[in-house]
């Protein structure tokens, strides 16, 4: 997950709900902002244009909104 670009686009998504559409990072700031019960449903799918889409799970986004360089995007 670490060599992904912060700028990649992405979805935040829950249950029936759409958060966020935009960049990684600004997924990943309005996750640190949902309710515990919202994290508990909602992933992240980055939108790849050669791959198609990769899920990110709970673990993965945790791990990503503890990074340093969140601030700096």
């Amino acid at each position: 997950m670490s060599d992904i670009a912060w700028y990649v686009e992405a979805s935040l998504i829950g249950e029936e709900h759409v958060y966020c559409a935009g960049s990684l990072a600004q997924c990943v700031r309005r996750w640190n902002r949902l309710s515990q019960d919202e994290r508990v449903m909602a992933f992240i799918k980055l939108h790849k244009a050669t791959d198609g889409h990769t899920r990110v799970e709970r673990n993965e986004i945790e791990h990503l909104a503890l990074q340093p360089d969140l601030a700096r995007v």
